[in-house]
């Protein structure tokens, strides 16, 4: 592997990600609010979108339920990843996101980035790739380990944690549930995502991201053969 086992789980903000004033870009991609620089490469972050909802009963669970339906109507459409930091306004009236992507099947990026107003809870959520094989494109190749970058298709697991997502407590948007860890061993199905869209607020744009800062994490292999460092759910097929 190129990457030393010394690297570290998580590469620091500075050494990684150039936040950038959001600038536009292909309307279907997002707008590039920040670059990282992974193995040589150039890797524009996107933001795809920013999404506010009241509080409801369900609380934490309760939006990420929301915000999981545009995930995966996203990965369904792009076939790629997406996540957003999960925020809460001080009184705890209300919950907002920001949407990033790096158009990866891979990986997508972590970020404390959240609406104005609103700080971050610690929780996020990411979708994986709604299909159980995808073909790999260049950014992948990035960040997928050396015995599947060069392949042509790789198989994947849409509602399985990857071991590094158990890094830090979240959701995952599965194909058939959402998911939430807390840490190994202590993940939950919190909704079946073939039940209807419960009620949502209009989706409120903003110009920029409130907080630009993501992490990416270049793909290293753990000593059980899985990679880590990265949200990769890759398998040779």
């Amino acid at each position: 592997m190129p990457f030393a086992r010394s690297l570290a789980a998580v590469v620091s903000l500075g050494l990684l990600f150039h936040p950038l004033p959001a600038r536009s870009a292909d309307p279907a991609e997002g707008v590039v609010v920040a670059h990282a620089q992974v193995r040589g490469q150039d890797v524009p972050v996107y933001r795809i979108a920013e999404l506010q909802a009241a509080d409801t009963p369900q609380g934490m669970d309760g939006f990420a339920i929301r915000v999981a339906y545009a995930l995966q109507a996203w990965s369904r459409r792009t076939g790629v990843e997406a996540s957003g930091n999960l925020c809460r306004t001080p009184d705890g009236a209300r919950w907002g996101t920001v949407l990033v992507t790096v158009h990866a099947h891979a990986a997508s990026p972590r970020t404390n980035a959240c609406p104005a107003g609103m700080q971050a809870t610690g929780v996020d959520i990411h979708s994986h790739p709604q299909r159980q094989r995808y073909a790999v494109n260049d950014t992948d190749r990035l960040f997928l380990g050396e015995g599947l970058r060069y392949q042509d298709q790789v198989a994947t697991r849409p509602d399985t944690f990857s071991p590094a997502d158990y890094a830090h407590p979240g959701y995952l948007v599965g194909r058939l549930w959402l998911h939430y860890q807390e840490r190994q061993d202590q993940d939950r199905r919190v909704w079946s995502m073939g039940k209807p869209q419960p009620a949502w607020e209009p989706l409120l744009p903003r110009a920029r991201l409130v907080r630009s800062a993501c992490r990416i994490t270049p793909a290293a292999p753990a000593a059980n053969g899985q990679r880590s460092g990265c949200r990769d759910t890759g398998q040779p097929l």
